[in-house]
């Protein structure tokens, strides 16, 4: 009898000691998540490194294919924190150390919550799980220690007791602040950048992160006039002025660009300020382009004895960026209603029976409508004439670096030296140059890069993405 007593004293304790953990995990308050636009559950999942049956578990979730956006999830396996989540698109200048300040959160937790195993990893582009902050608790940048100056030096000028600007950024010691390090500030009157610069307020870069074959714009505010230089993923970048002290470059991504980190670099100059220059890696990820049908045509229009030396024309005709800007208004539809797409832009090619090598640089309209070609944007004509594989050419100077460009056309009805306006009929599609049919290929490019023409039909460049005043 003692025996059967002690044996079910001993199931009963194991099965208790099964589910304590459950029961223990079960009652601590777990971190919630905000549901993002294009998030799933075995996205989020991915994102915190779980399972995503623990997820649908903790959250109870009947059918975990409906999520809606804004949807708050318990997020199970997260120790040492019991807030909101959300996630932010790391920019040009983020730190770990940086962003550990400017979001009142351990570099530890945010190294937990984004597996982080080197600080290399916070790059440009890259997407951060961080707390949501309130308005009312979320720091500002504030003006570094200039060099030369001291740390008290610094206190005095932002009006500061210099314990509180210690303890606001998580600092042991006025040693540990260097100067031009960033710095953030809970008063309201203090007011700095934070990429730790005097002269350089803030740099975005938008669309983030970059994507194959997109068109990128990147601004820069300044505290005055300044002089700034570039280059984004080996290409030299040109900087216009868009209002006082504020500068934009618009750049394109090249359609085969490598997907994984490549380099950004920025450099502003003025009188009488500290020069700033920031170098990060950036994030290029791949649009996954589909492959059209194999094509076969004319042998000689793949023969590089043709094509490497039209290629070289076309380049010297993109290659200038004009100072002055044409357009005002979203670019237009280059042909009539009703419009038709043969072949849309990146799309993978094969020629001939070659391996899917070549890439679709432009859109493809077919004859849908009528022949009538009309100019997207107003600009000037910097080439008319025929070439190998592209036909019957226009090619249309935009002003900052950008162009279009007409091919394969019957005939152009516009001289190198005209300015056209939108709308303006500028030729007739035909079927000249490396073609299967008739058509217009429509290419943009964007610093000498060609880029999707479509985004420029929904987008206005650079207005739609600078940074808000």
């Amino acid at each position: 009898m003692i025996k059967r007593l002690i044996a079910l004293f001993l199931a009963v304790f194991q099965i208790l000691s099964f589910f304590t953990p459950a029961l223990a995990q079960s009652s601590v308050d777990l971190p919630i998540y905000i549901v993002q636009p294009g998030d799933s559950i075995n996205l989020i999942a991915v994102r915190f490194g779980i399972f995503a049956e623990d997820l649908i578990a903790a959250n109870d979730l009947v059918d975990p294919n409906v999520l809606n956006v804004g949807t708050a999830l318990r997020i199970p396996g997260l120790e040492g924190f019991s807030g909101t989540l959300t996630t932010d698109v790391a920019g040009l200048g983020a730190t770990l150390t940086g962003l550990s300040r400017q979001y009142q959160f351990s570099r530890e937790l945010i190294v937990d919550l984004n597996r982080i195993t080197s600080p290399a990893e916070i790059y440009v582009g890259s997407t951060l799980v961080l707390p949501l902050l309130e308005e009312t608790t979320a720091l500002q940048p504030a003006a570094p220690i200039h060099a030369g100056d001291s740390f008290l030096e610094t206190a005095v000028k932002q009006n500061q007791n210099p314990w509180v600007i210690l303890e606001t950024n998580a600092a042991l010691g006025s040693a540990a602040l260097l100067p031009l390090e960033r710095l953030v500030s809970a008063a309201a009157s203090v007011t700095g950048s934070i990429l730790g610069s005097e002269l350089v307020q803030s740099v975005d870069i938008n669309p983030l992160p970059l994507r194959q074959g997109k068109t990128e714009v990147i601004t820069v505010k300044t505290t005055g006039p300044a002089s700034l230089s570039g280059e984004l993923n080996g290409k030299p970048l040109n900087f216009f002025k868009v209002a006082d002290n504020e500068y934009a470059a618009i750049q394109g991504v090249h359609s085969l660009a490598q997907p994984g980190l490549t380099g950004i670099k920025i450099q502003v100059e003025a009188p009488a300020a500290d020069p700033f220059t920031i170098e990060q890696s950036i994030l290029v990820e791949s649009e996954y382009y589909p492959q059209d049908p194999p094509l076969y045509v004319d042998s000689e229009t793949l023969d590089e004895a043709f094509t490497q030396p039209e290629d070289e024309i076309v380049r010297e005709a993109t290659t200038p960026a004009t100072p002055e800007r044409y357009w005002t208004e979203i670019f237009k539809r280059p042909v009539d209603e009703p419009w038709c797409i043969k072949s849309g832009y990146g799309n993978r090619r094969s020629y001939n029976g070659s391996p899917f090598t070549y890439f679709h640089s432009g859109v493809d309209y077919g004859v849908c409508a009528n022949l009538n070609i009309y100019a997207p944007a107003p600009g000037r004509v910097v080439f008319s004439g025929e070439l190998t594989v592209r036909g019957i050419a226009t090619i249309i100077d935009h002003g900052w670096g950008i162009y279009s460009g007409m091919y394969h056309q019957s005939k152009t009805l516009v001289k190198v030296g005209d300015f056209v306006e939108t709308g303006q009929l500028i030729g007739e599609i035909g079927a000249t140059g490396r073609v299967t049919g008739p058509h217009l290929h429509w290419e943009v490019f964007a610093n000498g890069i060609q880029v999707e023409p479509l985004d420029w039909l929904d987008h206005l460049y650079p207005e739609d993405f600078l940074l808000a005043p």
